[in-house]
């Protein structure tokens, strides 16, 4: 059985750093790991090359068996690897819609967000993975909770 994700001999060089050190990591369906370790211990340099923010100097990415190359955000979660920031990536002054469909071109027509697919691809996450959300209301007015449910579906 292929593992559900699996980092092999990831390697990640800044300069004067060595961040991730051919890191080996697997994860079966239904586990649940953490990262522990102190500061600088290169924790959030290997999330960011899941997720396609750092490129790795060596080393691949397989999801379910198949090799992936993951350059952007975009190919992460097209992968379907996604990623809850420490520190919420959110536009407080924005809907939960302009939120989630921000850099998603795919609801926009003629460099406008079309709101009804929008809302109609948010109800759609949201059921699937059971997190109620508004997908009118503002960010601001959120609890921290329901923030982080737009997170996750963002």
């Amino acid at each position: 059985m292929a593992f559900v994700l699996e980092l092999k001999g990831i390697t990640k060089r800044f300069p004067g750093v060595l961040a991730n050190d051919h890191i080996d990591l697997t994860l079966e369906q239904g586990e649940i790991h953490a990262l522990l370790g102190e500061n600088g211990a290169g924790k959030t340099t290997l999330m960011n090359i899941l997720y396609g923010l750092y490129q790795p100097d060596e080393g691949e990415i397989f999801v379910r068996g198949q090799k992936i190359e993951v350059h952007s955000p975009n190919d992460a979660i097209r992968a379907g690897v996604g990623m809850v920031h420490q520190h919420f990536m959110l536009i407080p002054v924005f809907t939960v819609t302009e939120n989630v469909m921000l850099g998603d071109e795919s609801t926009y027509r003629g460099g406008f967000l079309n709101r009804a697919a929008a809302a109609r691809q948010i109800k759609e996450i949201s059921e699937k993975y059971k997190l109620a959300v508004d997908s009118s209301a503002y960010v601001r007015d959120l609890p921290v909770g329901v923030q982080q449910r737009v997170e996750i579906i963002k």
